[in-house]
């Protein structure tokens, strides 16, 4: 018996138009194209179908171009898919679908996936247009959202300011005849701008007002239906009022727009309503009516002297009012050896046990806070030894990380944690906290004072008896195909150099060229006595991660 063929395989190009092999003719308009049908049934088990069971001898393929098909022609008898460009991707996805040739779907999915994995914030407007219009005609033509989570998740790569150009331009509810913009479309664009739902608002805003106010239409109504209202408010609570304004100011209110009411208020009241009493200012002087507790930030620890004692430091950490676990006091250690210019011992990982010896309340720290925190040739021998250390870090089974928002550019950063009003939902990964819904809530610095600048979090449900847990906060930052976890000092007061090039946050800067902000003053304890920093550069990308605290 001979053994069976898998494809892809190389049959042989020079088969291709040979009249003695095609027996199978594809119509398409004004041509018809020849193929063998036992080398397109190896690899498509619908022709196999087709020509075997039902013994057709053409196939109609008005649908696709020419170019598509003799791609797929090509790549069915050479195992290879060469000929696959922008000009004819949509075609050959499509008939590679249609005829279920499985690798061929797969090299395809490669191929967008390498596209979209160019995109950044130099993209052009026609270079983010491709790939969401792909992942529009996938979930139009074959019901599938494979390609618009691939893109979803590059997008966190683009710029807040080119996401919401690209939207604007997309998605012009004004000018673009009805008929033309689908749910589909729609779909898309919210979920590229992601939490930013505020751009949506105000092209919406601008289309009813172009309209005169009159009423609404049927993707107005299907917009309202799936945009995260809710965090339109938080972000832009001056955007969500006028909105309801405007739709206040509607001439002509039907049946659908009723229904549409029923269908917010539903969505409104069937989340849980946070509700916050006040806060005490320490962290750990802890209310047990409160539900919501202070973000701090450790201070750094700035010493005057270039050479670092590290038996010295380390003795100064383990009495300090201040440093209430071993993530605190980590943090401080970790910031001296990053900044100081000579060290004077390596074996600090045995001393540090010795002078916690005491703190039996100081819990183990994560191995993957240990394992990914941000090397340097000072500190490496510091967190080689310390990564061995059963008596202060975990094991690498468990892990207690917890991520509030996906990767973003620098500017994101800076617009979703210290330009606005932000609220994160997450959950603790802990079979302790199984199920409860945790909010992590930043409250936006006013003009140019980082003191008014604060993140607090707490339980989503108020009437919940249990307090919230520690946790210790920490940035988490991708350089090319790697990502290092930095810690956050100085009691995260975010602030802004002279020239606008930069935020900074306690020694990260975070670039960013197009922010057009007002001088930010320095904090108190500004950067002037801080040396060594790390850039967030703009093709670098970052975001907010904790720790749980046992």
């Amino acid at each position: 018996m001979a053994p069976k063929i898998c494809v892809p395989a190389d049959f042989g190009k020079h088969h291709i138009g040979a009249p003695s092999h095609g027996n199978l003719r594809f119509n398409l308009q004004g041509v018809k194209v020849y193929a063998n049908s036992i080398i397109l049934s190896l690899n498509s088990p619908v022709i196999e179908n087709l020509t075997t069971s039902l013994q057709l001898t053409s196939l109609d393929a008005e649908d696709f171009s020419r170019e598509a098909v003799d791609c797929f022609i090509e790549a069915t008898y050479t195992g290879e898919i060469e000929a696959l460009n922008l000009g004819n991707f949509r075609h050959v996805n499509k008939m590679s679908r249609v005829f279920n040739v499985s690798w061929m779907v797969a090299r395809c999915e490669e191929y967008f996936v390498s596209y979209v994995k160019t995109l950044n914030s130099e993209s052009s407007y026609s270079d983010m247009l491709f790939a969401v219009e792909e992942a529009v005609y996938l979930m139009s033509a074959m019901k599938s959202r494979n390609f618009l989570d691939i893109l979803v998740d590059r997008m966190s790569f683009v710029s807040v300011y080119n996401r919401a150009n690209f939207i604007k331009g997309y998605l012009n509810l004004s000018d673009l005849p009805q008929a033309h913009l689908s749910r589909h479309r729609i779909d898309a664009c919210i979920a590229v701008v992601k939490s930013d739902v505020h751009v949506l608002i105000e092209l919406l805003i601008l289309h009813l007002e172009k309209q005169g106010n009159i009423c609404l239409d049927k993707n107005t109504r299907y917009l309202l239906t799936n945009v995260d209202l809710s965090s339109c408010y938080d972000r832009n609570s001056d955007l969500h009022t006028k909105l309801y304004s405007v739709l206040g100011n509607l001439q002509c209110v039907g049946k659908d727009d009723f229904q549409l009411l029923l269908s917010i208020t539903k969505q409104l009241t069937s989340r849980s309503v946070i509700q916050e009493d006040d806060m005490k200012s320490s962290y750990v002087a802890h209310s047990s009516k409160s539900r919501f507790v202070p973000v701090q930030f450790l201070q750094s620890f700035l010493f005057t002297n270039d050479k670092f004692n590290s038996e010295d430091f380390i003795k100064y950490l383990a009495t300090n009012d201040d440093v209430h676990d071993f993530y605190m006091f980590f943090d401080g250690l970790w910031f001296q050896l990053f900044q100081a210019n000579q060290i004077s011992s390596n074996s600090i990982a045995s001393k540090i046990q010795s002078f916690v010896r005491g703190k039996q309340e100081w819990a183990k720290l994560d191995f993957e806070y240990v394992e990914c925190i941000y090397d340097t040739e000072k500190a490496s021998g510091f967190l080689s030894d310390l990564r061995l250390c059963g008596k202060l870090v975990t094991s690498k089974k468990f892990s207690s990380k917890i991520i509030f928002f996906d990767f973003v550019a620098p500017d994101g950063f800076v617009e979703a944690v210290f330009l606005q009003n932000s609220c994160f939902k997450f959950q603790i990964p802990n079979p302790e906290y199984a199920g409860k819904q945790f909010v992590l809530k930043t409250t936006a610095m006013i003009g140019d004072n980082p003191d008014t600048f604060h993140m607090k979090y707490g339980l989503l449900n108020p009437n919940c008896a249990r307090f919230p847990p520690k946790l210790h906060f920490a940035l988490e930052a991708k350089f090319g195909s790697s990502s290092r976890i930095l810690p956050i000092s100085w009691n995260g007061k975010p602030t802004c150099d002279k020239t606008k090039t930069y935020w900074n946050w306690g020694y990260i800067k975070f670039h960013n060229w197009e922010l057009n902000r007002l001088d930010m003053r320095y904090g108190s304890a500004g950067p002037r006595n801080i040396k060594h920093f790390i850039s967030i550069l703009e093709d670098s990308h970052c975001r907010l991660i904790a720790f749980l605290v046992f």
